[in-house]
């Protein structure tokens, strides 16, 4: 489409006789323009010229021009006169010149017949309105420009993609044999010990023993795990499932092709099973040096050259499931060996990670974060899969600290443990809680050891925070011991089991060192009723002068406000107005909150309070919260949440995008 000249056009801007201003058509209160036109070459070019005069001030005043629209074959533009407008020339269309409804048709009206017929006449009879026919060629203009934009953009989508090999040929077939859930079919027969059937995976027949309808068993040929469906009783069977192949696209540029498969099987009906390739992912290096995923997504809609469009596919559902736009799924390994081979990725081990963590992945985000970090490639060799994991889905940090220390020469610097706890880390349960445990360890010299580590993973501790005062004082076998009795003997924290007994010898211990008493002494470092002495230490700690924090918990409770207030079937969360308020919240509670009003004013922790909504005076119950994370949720007497206040925490969590108790 050729550009109309807008610099030939300013010599024509009013090549009419305007109206005068006797013209009845000003007397119309809802006419605000009197149409004007013209034929004329501008800068070589055959233009229909209409001119929009609106009434002057006053009945005496000249009529005003207020635009003048340059209308060709395939472009239009319009002028705009009023002076302090910020867009002098102006691209809408006469419809949307002045942003009312139905403008062109109520508000607009030609000064003369021969004015409309000009119109008419260069829009070659596309209506016997004046207007009407306008507003047709525009359109028409207006789709055509869409149309070339499109397809503008979607050349630059079909070059991408022009080196792009075909899927793997084998690839419905790997799909059906390793991907999607196996079944064995059979026919029931009574008083028969071994029941012939077929498994859906690799197609052989075989006899397995104890054959149930839905029981599981393994198919002796292929070695899949497989579901058995009498052949009398399955109705319609239904999979789908999302897999990965990665290709090779240009040098130094790999693309993810994310497919999604199917499979349908009805009683009496052949099997449906077939797949659609939804999201395409680039990986490559950009322009400042960093490696990116460009993603592309499959979508009918606005298909000129090409169904791929720039982005993710959209996400419908917030809180459902979101089958397509999935790119979490299976890895296609077949073909890795050679498409990684001679590319920046070559030894980026992405097969061994995925057999390593016998799960689905995303694999790019895994493989730009190779590039970042090429040190997974040591942590996937020495089996450190979960390690590997949290680098490149989760980046090297942990609670707003360095996790890993990616610079050091060797393994003593980079995980900052001894050499010989390594095999402690190689456990397929393993995860950051025990690196940070084993720090903790060797740093007050204790051994590792499987009690400890059991112990742990028994009773879901998750966090080492509570473990590290303890360990300064006591050996973890002594801890472990202690702890369990305090639990059987007392029945403390059963909200949380012995982890919140863990957590309630922390907090003693913690106040015990601002008492400064002698933990040394096994008597106070062990007392015999840890409640009992809990509470007293807590009593000594709130006799202190808590004022000091109120200025500081006051100044940030219109921020936690906004974070953290919610409201809901009669319940409200609301943050303190004060120190002495936490110290009160405790007393009448009978709970151990008062002590936390420091921590909360050094932003160690947060303090909330739930209350009913009719009595927000009377404490119900507390809770403490770290970052996005619950830590514990006490009512009177450190009981546990309620029912009802269990509901009320899964819609709180699920509203601000919280994380329960551990």
């Amino acid at each position: 489409m050729e550009r109309i000249d807008k610099k030939a056009c300013r010599l024509f801007l009013e090549p009419v006789i305007p109206p005068n201003s006797d013209c009845g058509l000003f007397l119309v209160q809802n006419l605000k323009y009197i149409v004007r036109t013209a034929v004329k070459i501008v800068g070589h070019r055959r233009l229909l010229i209409l001119c929009l005069y609106a009434r002057g001030d006053t009945p005496d005043d000249r009529p005003k021009l207020s635009y003048t629209m340059f209308q060709a074959s395939d472009s239009f533009v319009t002028y705009d006169h009023d002076p302090g407008s910020k867009t002098r020339w102006r691209t809408a269309m006469l419809e949307n010149l002045d942003k009312e409804y139905c403008f062109s048709s109520k508000k607009c009206a030609f000064y003369s017949r021969p004015d409309e017929q000009r119109v008419l006449s260069f829009c070659k009879g596309h209506s016997e309105d004046g207007f009407d026919a306008l507003g047709w060629v525009q359109l028409n203009i207006r789709e055509k420009e869409c149309r070339l934009r499109i397809r503008r953009r979607q050349q630059k989508v079909v070059n991408e993609f022009r080196p792009l090999r075909p899927l793997p040929g084998d690839l419905r077939a790997w799909l059906g044999r390793n991907i999607m859930p196996a079944y064995f079919y059979y026919d029931a027969k009574k008083g028969t010990k071994k029941v012939r059937g077929v498994c859906s995976a690799c197609g052989q027949e075989s006899g397995l023993e104890g054959v149930r309808h839905n029981a599981k068993g393994v198919c002796p040929c292929c070695g899949r795990e497989l579901t058995m469906k009498s052949n009398k009783k399955h109705g319609l069977l239904y999979d789908r499932v999302t897999a990965s192949v990665v290709q090779r696209l240009r040098d130094g540029e790999l693309v993810v092709r994310i497919v999604k498969a199917y499979r349908s099987h009805r009683r009496g009906e052949p099997v449906l099973q077939d797949f659609y390739e939804e999201t395409r992912v680039i990986v490559r290096q950009s322009k400042d040096g960093k490696f990116e995923a460009i993603p592309y997504h499959n979508s009918d809609y606005d298909v000129v050259l090409t169904p791929w469009k720039k982005g993710y596919p959209p996400v419908m559902y917030l809180y459902g499931p979101n089958f397509n736009a999935e790119t979490c799924g299976y890895l296609y390994t077949r073909n890795l060996k050679r498409e990684l081979k001679g590319t920046p990725w070559q030894y980026c081990q992405l097969e061994p990670f995925y057999r390593g963590i016998q799960d689905q992945m995303e694999v790019a985000p895994y493989l730009t974060a190779f590039r970042e970090h090429p040190a997974i490639e040591f942590f996937v060799k020495l089996k450190l899969f979960w390690l590997a994991s949290q680098i490149a889905y989760r980046g090297n940090f942990k609670d707003g600290h360095e996790l890993l220390n990616l610079q050091g020469k060797n393994l003593r610097e980079v995980l900052q443990i001894d050499p010989s706890d390594l095999p402690w880390l190689q456990r397929p349960e393993s995860g950051v809680r025990d690196l940070l445990l084993l720090r903790v360890l060797r740093r007050e010299g204790h051994q590792p050891s499987e009690e400890l580590f059991s112990w742990l993973n028994a009773h879901s501790v998750s966090e080492t925070g509570c473990l590290e005062r303890a360990l300064k004082y006591a050996t973890p076998h002594k801890l472990i011991r202690y702890l369990n009795l305090q639990f059987e003997t007392h029945s403390l924290n059963k909200y949380s089991g012995k982890s919140g007994t863990l957590s309630d010898y922390e907090d003693y211990l913690e106040f015990c060192e601002e008492l400064q008493y002698d933990l040394k002494n096994e008597f106070v470092l062990f007392p015999k009723h840890l409640k009992q002495a809990h509470d007293e230490a807590q009593s000594r700690i709130k006799q202190k002068n808590v004022e000091q924090y109120d200025a500081q918990i006051a100044g940030v409770r219109e921020g936690l406000k906004r974070q953290y207030q919610f409201k809901a079937n009669g319940l409200v969360v609301m943050p303190p107005r004060s120190a002495q308020e936490i110290v009160i919240e405790g007393q009448k509670l009978h709970h151990c909150v008062g002590g936390y009003a420091k921590n909360m004013a050094n932003n160690v922790c947060t303090i909330l309070f739930i209350r009913r909504e009719k009595r927000k005076s009377k404490p119900f119950y507390t809770v403490e919260v770290r970052g996005d994370r619950i830590i514990q949720v006490r009512g009177v007497n450190n009981c546990a949440p309620t029912p009802e206040v269990d509901d009320f925490l899964e819609a709180w969590e699920k509203k601000k995008h919280l994380k329960g108790a551990a």
